[in-house]
């Protein structure tokens, strides 16, 4: 049998035989042999520029692509998302609570007494050996009022400014991006703070603990690289500056004498250390939440003249609120008395035991109550 040898896209075979390629189509029937290859030669010739023009194309387009991403690390930005605007950072602490409109359990009382004796006096404790209160972490639960907490312990010093620095939103997936982010926010802190520095400023710094963890993992070089750059703006830039107050906050269950978190992971022990008062701002007390409640609905102007006289049914509520195993925060609180108050906006009427039951059931899942122990309060209450 002959052999079949391929050129080009078409198989040739020997001319032994007598083959009529007009009668196989493989030819038209007016032309010969030497046109038909000429014309797939030419076919051939045009498939290929068209396929080098292509390849030109992709080459130009991925240039395009490496030129637009060494633009977007040029300028601070990463893929789809611009991360070199800061977002404001200065808040206006007018509106904010003072010390005195919240509710402290004593151990927080003790501390501000200290803080403000130690911000207020620094020299005085110099002269005694000791070192002025420098830097807060408070850590605790979420909900539990660190923000405010931090708002009302700096507008207890007059003209004082408050900056809040959210490091989550600093980062990118470039570390150089990052790092920048960080240093032009505190730069800008410390540049204002130098420029008034008969006032205090207070940095408050959230979710702190994004940029205190110890990561072992072999992807781990971007967050500890972002640790230590956080370490050095810490210690040689916030640090230095007497007029500068660093308050950090995390909702992670802290162990701070093992510098150990939630799950076993640990904290960067040097970062943990440099950090002046450690403070646990945790849930509030059974007398706090019954305080609130009895302190909101009694004097609100919502309430009805009923609920205001009757203190047994206010006194059922706040009880049942107050088990610890409820997980009642300040955040709740005021979540339930937002809505009870919008249950009844565009009627002729004030609120009611009934009103505050019927939010607080919808809140059954938030506080991890049970059937029952609803129904034990709804007996309690007689509605």
């Amino acid at each position: 049998m002959s052999e079949i040898n391929p050129v080009g896209n078409i198989s040739i075979i020997p001319s032994k035989r007598n083959i009529n390629f007009k009668a196989a189509g493989i030819i038209p029937a007016d032309n010969d042999y030497d046109v038909f290859i000429k014309k797939q030669q030419k076919e051939q010739k045009k498939a290929k520029r068209k396929q080098n023009i292509m390849t030109g194309l992709q080459a130009g387009a991925l240039l395009a692509i490496i030129a637009s991403v060494f633009v977007m690390l040029r300028n601070g930005s990463g893929m789809g998302k611009k991360t070199s605007e800061l977002k404001e950072i200065w808040s206006d602490l007018g509106k904010s609570s003072k010390l005195d409109d919240l509710a402290l359990p004593d151990s927080l009382k003790k501390f501000t007494a200290s803080f403000k004796n130690s911000v207020d006096n620094p020299e005085v404790l110099k002269n005694r050996g000791g070192k002025p209160t420098k830097s807060v972490l408070m850590y605790g639960p979420p909900g539990t009022g660190k923000t405010t907490f931090a708002k009302a312990l700096a507008k207890e010093f007059p003209d004082s400014k408050f900056a809040s620095l959210d490091v989550t939103s600093l980062g990118s997936e470039y570390q150089s991006v990052s790092e920048r982010n960080l240093n032009k926010a505190v730069d800008m802190i410390c540049k204002e703070a130098d420029n008034n520095p008969s006032k205090k400023f207070f940095v408050f710094i959230d979710e702190i603990d994004s940029v205190m963890m110890v990561d072992n993992s072999l992807s781990a070089k971007h967050s500890n690289d972002m640790l230590n750059e956080f370490k050095k703006c810490f210690t040689e830039k916030l640090g230095k500056r007497d007029n500068i107050i660093t308050i950090g906050a995390t909702n992670l269950p802290i162990d701070v004498e093992k510098g150990i978190a939630l799950g076993g992971k640990k904290l960067d022990r040097p970062m943990l250390d440099r950090f002046s008062e450690k403070v646990l701002v945790d849930l509030p007390t059974k007398e706090q939440i019954i305080n609130s409640v009895k302190f909101h609905y009694k004097d609100s102007s919502l309430v009805s003249d009923k609920l205001k006289t009757d203190s047994a049914e206010l006194k059922a509520i706040a009880e049942f609120l107050s088990k610890k195993e409820h997980n009642t925060s300040f955040r709740t609180l005021d979540a339930i008395y937002d809505a009870t108050a919008a249950s009844i906006k565009g009627q002729d009427r004030k609120v009611d035991v009934i009103d505050i039951v019927n939010t607080i059931r919808n809140k059954q899942h938030e506080m991890n109550f049970t059937d029952a122990e609803f129904a034990k309060l709804l007996s309690d209450l007689k509605v």
